[in-house]
């Protein structure tokens, strides 16, 4: 034997000792899912089923249990106009009944003279068989014991006592009925007997049965009242109790109404609301914005996770874009520095070649050297203008609302100081006279394109040149017109992209990066920029600015 077991505990068999020692086992139970994480798995369409579910099975036993409290305040009044009205209706006729029986008794026994007899116990017998069926009528058919709602209602009313009261009336007006029945010959001679003379007549049995008997339909009369009493007591707990259970609903009703409005709240609303806020940060470019996780599996949810997708890829492609930035900012420093520094020799040497070669007899020499000097002067402003593109490109706009006339009248007497031949007319026109964006990129812009209304009209007699701006539908419109030489219509968007040129160098001297800088200022403001012209007839050129900040 073990040592571990005593001498009361024997192998295979565990003493209540050792089960108490042991080990219980563990029992894990699955955890229950909240409400609110059931409903967050629902989907938008299935969320509103739910909620107006609930509703319609709020209405819908509302409308179960005020038709239930109806029908039984209807059963009531049934049962009043069945039982209780018709009961005293029949206990007063009774009551009638037994009054006709007395009188004829008392008639006979005051007569002086002696009457018929039989006559006499045939009338009180026709009073007794009257209230006998009456008796049996109302026993059968008034009896609150015969119908069993009336008497579950005095036991719940703990009103038993005016069952046993009416069944005890009943009782003792069937036994008075029966020995009168019964006794009517003998009573009436023992009344006979007793009368001392007209108009004196001692109480005799006949007379006690009759004060048995109405004081039995008394009884009957006020237990029923009584029993009135209570179905009235009945009628008016069954309607307060229908008030109540419709208040009761009414406010359960408020209470789904309530929870489904918090529920769809709280499930819907509020997270589309984070997520058009988030939304709109993210639009207005700030990248530090983050959707909040969304454990639902609705469309909410669907729609969180793929914008936080959106969000990282929008990242990502930024930060790609700022290397990619640092890259062509270096390669603009490049440019600025290792490219013009070569070509400030190349223009220097050449300028020297050509003060040498001004005695030289050689024209074809006189010749190369010009075209290098040219050729490096136009290399050199092709590279001002790339480097200004680009950095307009790169850079933010800073945007205000400023004069605009200010920024037109100081552009255009600066540009005609610089005019070499003959000087243009130019007027200005300007409805509009503020205007919301950045000041030197627009300058930028109207500079480009008041040099080439200049330059290309510069071969006509008298070159006109009129720049107007007015308040337009949502937008401020600003443009620049000419009689110059106009182009091809089909053109008016070609013009616009980078190194596209209508004309060569030897004809008007021009980069091809003017007009692409003037739409790319366009698009910095979120507003657009057209062309109209035809050939020999002069051009315009638009440009409509957004009214107030971007969105």
């Amino acid at each position: 034997m073990s040592p571990l077991l005593n001498e009361t505990e024997q192998p295979g068999r565990l003493s209540a000792h050792s089960l108490v020692s042991l080990p219980r086992p563990v029992v894990r139970y699955a955890m229950i899912a909240s409400p609110l994480t059931w409903f967050g798995r629902l989907t938008i369409g299935q969320k509103f089923m739910f909620s107006f579910g609930i509703m319609l099975v709020t209405l819908a036993l509302s409308l179960a249990a005020i038709l239930f409290y109806l029908t039984r305040i209807n059963s009531y009044v049934d049962r009043h106009q069945r039982i209780t009205v018709p009961a005293i209706v029949t206990a007063a006729a009774m009551q009638r009944s037994a009054f006709e029986m007395t009188l004829t008794l008392h008639l006979f026994l005051e007569r002086p003279f002696p009457s018929n007899l039989d006559d006499t116990i045939s009338q009180l017998n026709q009073h007794t068989a009257a209230l006998k069926h009456s008796l049996d009528h109302y026993r059968v058919t008034h009896a609150a014991r015969t119908h069993p709602v009336l008497y579950g209602m005095l036991i719940e009313h703990r009103q038993v006592v005016l069952v046993q009261q009416e069944d005890a009336a009943i009782e003792q007006i069937d036994m008075v009925l029966h020995e009168l029945t019964s006794n009517w010959g003998a009573l009436l001679q023992r009344g006979r007997s007793s009368t001392g003379g007209p108009g004196t007549m001692t109480p005799g049995a006949a007379d006690l049965l009759i004060k048995r008997l109405k004081d039995g339909l008394d009884q009957l009369v006020d237990t029923h009242v009584k029993i009135d009493m209570e179905m009235k007591r009945e009628g008016d707990l069954l309607l307060g109790r229908a008030r109540l259970i419709a208040l009761t609903l009414v406010i359960l009703l408020a209470i789904v109404i309530m929870a489904t409005y918090a529920l769809v709240t709280r499930q819907i609303a509020e997270p589309l609301k984070h997520l058009s806020a988030t939304a709109d940060r993210v639009a207005r470019q700030d990248l530090s914005a983050t959707f909040e996780p969304w454990t639902s599996s609705d469309e909410v949810g669907h729609l969180t996770r793929s914008l936080s997708t959106m969000l990282a890829t929008l990242r990502e492609r930024t930060l790609a874009l700022e290397r990619k930035t640092k890259e062509l900012e270096a390669f603009t420093y490049s440019v600025a520095h290792d490219l013009k520094a070569p070509l400030r020799e190349i223009e220097g040497f050449s300028s020297l070649l050509q003060q040498q070669f001004v005695t030289n007899q050689n024209p074809q020499a006189r010749h190369y050297v010009e075209v290098t000097h040219n050729s490096a002067l136009r290399l050199n402003s092709l590279i001002d203008a790339l480097l200004k593109y680009s950095r307009l490109e790169q850079q933010t706009m800073p945007m205000v609302r400023y004069n605009l006339s200010e920024l037109i009248g100081g552009l255009v007497t600066e540009r005609l100081h610089l005019v070499t031949g003959p000087q243009p007319n130019i007027t200005v026109d300007l409805t509009a006279q503020d205007l919301f964006g950045e000041p030197i990129s627009i300058r930028q812009a109207l500079m480009n394109l008041l040099d080439n209304a200049i330059k290309f009209s510069r071969q006509t007699a008298t070159p006109e040149i009129n720049i107007s701006a007015k308040e337009a539908a949502g937008e401020t419109l600003l443009w620049v017109r000419d009689n110059g030489i106009g182009f091809d219509p089909k053109d008016s968007e070609k013009i616009f992209g980078l190194f596209e040129r209508l004309h060569s160098p030897q004809e008007y001297v021009g980069t091809g990066v003017g007009l692409a800088i003037v739409k790319l200022v366009m698009e910095k403001h979120g507003g657009r920029t057209w062309a109209e012209s035809s050939p020999g007839k002069g051009s315009v050129f638009y440009l409509a600015f957004p009214k107030g900040p971007l969105p």
